[in-house]
């Protein structure tokens, strides 16, 4: 590789050019006549070297056997600082996928960026002749101009002809506004398959809007609710009440004698078993209050069929509801 170098920073340029023009893989170094007659900024340097190691790493993963990778990494060293030799190996891994026709496109490229005189044109112009009698053509048709996809990747529009490696193939046309279409086609190298799609139009999606008649409750439910949360809580306070009197007359007790304190607990939680009772029958009866038909006639007997009544005992404490 010869370099010719002039200007200040010429050490550094020198340093970043060798690195990064490095050889393709299996090609013979080109002669590469390099001015530097500007100082390089940082920005560029930076740029320079971010190039360089993705490049490295690129031909690293190819020779590894991961062109997928290899791909992205030379991918992105290229659109960094676009040079031949990329293109090269860029074109290499295509190969080595059997995407023949991406292969062919990174070598025409190539052709393009290298010097009229570089010594592997004519071997990269045979490779490029081997390539083309691999690949099939497929003329597309389709009632809308749309993309063609073969596989995973996008290869061409129709309608149209696309040019696709041999073999069995996945296509699939995709166009805004249409669903897309699929097609298998099988297509022998340098033989032309006819594929004709219409694509239909994509349906606005539309909403549907379903209501579901229920009865109405009627108004005695939830009077009823209503009654019971009173009663519930009537009976909460009561035994709330009566602990308290009980812990008055403990209190104005000789001290020296025993607190019954076990009459106490016991009225206290029963007190509380009908406040948290009468909470849950209250917000029950929130909705209820929004499922009932409050317009509607009466029954004539229903507030008398309707009957809450508590039950107290010495040792037992509940409400009793007759419908």
């Amino acid at each position: 590789m010869k370099i010719r170098l002039s200007g200040a920073r010429a050490s550094r340029w020198s340093l970043l050019a060798c690195l990064t023009l490095l050889a393709p893989m299996g090609a013979a170094a080109q002669d590469v006549e390099v001015e530097a007659e500007a100082e390089i900024s940082p920005e560029e340097e930076a740029r320079f070297a971010e190039a360089r190691d993705r490049f490295r790493q690129g031909v690293g993963l190819a020779r590894a056997g991961n062109c997928r990778g290899a791909l992205a990494e030379l991918s992105a060293s290229f659109e960094l600082l676009p040079r031949p030799n990329t293109l090269y190996n860029i074109a290499q891994c295509q190969e080595q996928l059997h995407r023949y026709d991406l292969a062919v496109e990174a070598y025409g490229r190539y052709l393009e960026m290298a010097p009229e005189d570089d010594a592997d044109r004519p071997a990269v112009e045979a490779t490029m002749r081997t390539l083309r009698n691999l690949l099939g053509t497929v003329h597309v048709e389709s009632n809308v101009p749309a993309e063609v996809w073969l596989d995973d990747r996008v290869v061409g529009e129709a309608p149209g002809d696309v040019l696709v490696p041999g073999g069995s193939h996945v296509l699939e046309l995709r166009a805004e506004g249409h669903l897309p279409e699929r097609r298998e086609v099988e297509v022998a190298a340098q033989r032309t398959v006819n594929v004709d799609v219409t694509l239909t139009t994509a349906e606005e999606n539309v909403t549907i809007n379903t209501t579901i008649e229920r009865p109405p409750i009627p108004a005695p439910v939830f009077w009823g609710g209503v009654a019971l949360t009173f009663v519930t809580a009537g009976v909460g306070a009561f035994f709330g009440v009566q602990a308290l009197q009980i812990r008055e007359t403990e209190l104005a007790r000789d001290p020296r004698l025993p607190a019954n304190t076990d009459a106490i607990e016991e009225s206290a939680v029963i007190a509380d078993v009908f406040f948290i009772s009468a909470a849950i029958v209250g917000a029950a009866t929130v909705v209820l209050a929004f499922l009932t038909d409050f317009g509607g006639e009466p029954e004539p007997d229903a507030a008398e069929e309707t009957r809450v009544r508590p039950l107290l005992g010495p040792a037992y404490a509940g409400v009793e509801v007759q419908w």
